[in-house]
């Protein structure tokens, strides 16, 4: 029933929350440049979150901050005691009290030229003043604070600590929605070099870096991993093409998608739906571990919805069906079985097939919903958590190539 009560605000909680959570722990580590970062990753329900986190310690002397996952985010930002508003019962950074910090100056080519994509202020009172940034998240939420670079340490498995150098994180001193009180921040993985993927991948002199994102509602001492460099392949991989543009044209990671199919039949779905406009910054598909829901572009949503209307309807609505969020739910307490429900497979284009197991798009206990939501327009769709959880996702930018395969995400 738990599980049912969280479907219902899960809509509400994507467009406030955005992305998920990544957790990297590190305590007075010796500076070191391995070619290799590998860092627990875990799901956020037991922290009345959806998304996935890492813990990670800022500065020196470090300060451990608990931080979401975001593919789609560039910047890296935590929040700061600045008069924060919305930021009560929760830790501050202080980045004044870090012997690494550095300010970056508003005045400077990092601010007024890099940094651009994090929507760095052009306002510079003088030269020396700090680069300001006012940063519109995917979920609508604004943040404003300042920007600088600092120490970064990790914690890999085995226990082994890491110091990254100078990092830039924002400190954020204005939040206007709400974001969850037991998470500090998120990390930013998106496609910029001054993105924490970018500097984490020069910092270890490697090209790629994949994650493994555990069931959803795994307890917290069941972690999935993200790494930076080489990882350990599993059965069955896929390759298709990842659509980064060398880095200069979208922030997120787009995929060369050539349809949707649902049990073996391909859905007539306009073509141009899955084509990315650079210009206009529009349409397309992409991985984003930021929203635990796969948004789709009507014309893709109201036919994979018809496909599925035969199956779902064949069981009753839900009581209290007025207080979901979602759309496509029914009562599965009565028949209801995995082999039931249709079999998705989301299409590349290089012949490459993503087939996610039933239960990360038909969700819940004795509720259950189908996990996607309709976007009007000419949006960019994205495939969620919920759809990517128990797969390896590699993201090789220098050949940019997409690799994916199932996995139990685990160390085991």
């Amino acid at each position: 029933m738990e599980r049912n009560m969280s479907l219902i605000f899960l809509v509400w909680l994507v467009w406030l929350n955005g992305c998920f959570l990544l957790e990297v722990d590190g305590l007075n580590a010796e500076s070191s440049k391995p070619n290799r970062l590998e860092l627990p990753l875990r799901s956020a329900s037991d922290l009345d979150s959806f998304g996935y986190f890492v813990s990670m310690r800022i500065g020196i002397p470090p300060k451990k901050y608990l931080m979401k996952l975001s593919t789609c985010t560039v910047l890296t930002w935590i929040k700061c005691r600045n008069e924060c508003k919305n930021c009560s019962d929760t830790r501050f950074n202080q980045p004044n009290e870090s012997r690494t910090y550095r300010s970056i100056p508003c005045s400077s080519s990092y601010c007024t030229s890099d940094l651009i994509p994090s929507n760095a202020n052009e306002v510079c009172p003088k030269p020396d003043a700090p680069c300001r940034y006012d940063y519109l998240l995917e979920d609508g939420t604004r943040l404003v604070g300042t920007i600088g670079n600092d120490t970064v340490t990790v914690r890999m498995r085995g226990n082994q600590k890491v110091r990254l150098e100078n990092i830039t994180i924002g400190c954020t001193e204005e939040i206007t929605s709400k974001f969850n009180k037991s998470l500090d921040g998120e990390l930013g993985l998106g496609v910029e070099y001054q993105s924490f993927a970018g500097k984490a991948l020069r910092q270890t002199n490697t090209t790629s870096f994949a994650y493994c994102l555990v069931d959803s509602w795994s307890p917290i001492n069941v972690s999935g991993y993200l790494v930076f460099g080489r990882v350990d392949q599993v059965p069955n991989m896929q390759e298709t093409d990842l659509l980064v543009g060398h880095w200069t044209w979208s922030k997120s990671y787009h995929l060369n998608v050539s349809g949707i199919s649902v049990d073996g039949i391909m859905l007539d779905i306009p073509s141009d739906v899955w084509l990315y406009d650079p210009n206009g910054r529009t349409g397309g598909m992409i991985l984003d571990t930021g929203s635990p829901l796969s948004w789709l572009a009507a014309p893709a949503y109201d036919k994979l919805i018809q496909a599925f209307l035969p199956s779902i309807t064949k069981f009753p609505k839900p009581k209290d069906n007025e207080s979901i969020a979602l759309q496509h739910c029914f009562d599965s307490t009565t028949g209801y079985n995995e082999t039931l429900m249709p079999k998705l497979a989301i299409h590349f284009g290089n012949g490459a097939k993503f087939e996610p197991p039933v239960k990360s798009y038909v969700m819940g206990d004795d509720v259950k919903c189908l996990g996607f939501v309709r976007l009007d327009g000419v949006p960019t769709s994205n495939i969620g958590s919920f759809l990517q959880q128990n797969h390896l996702w590699e993201f090789d930018l220098f050949n940019e190539k997409l690799r994916f395969a199932p996995s139990t995400c685990t160390s085991d």
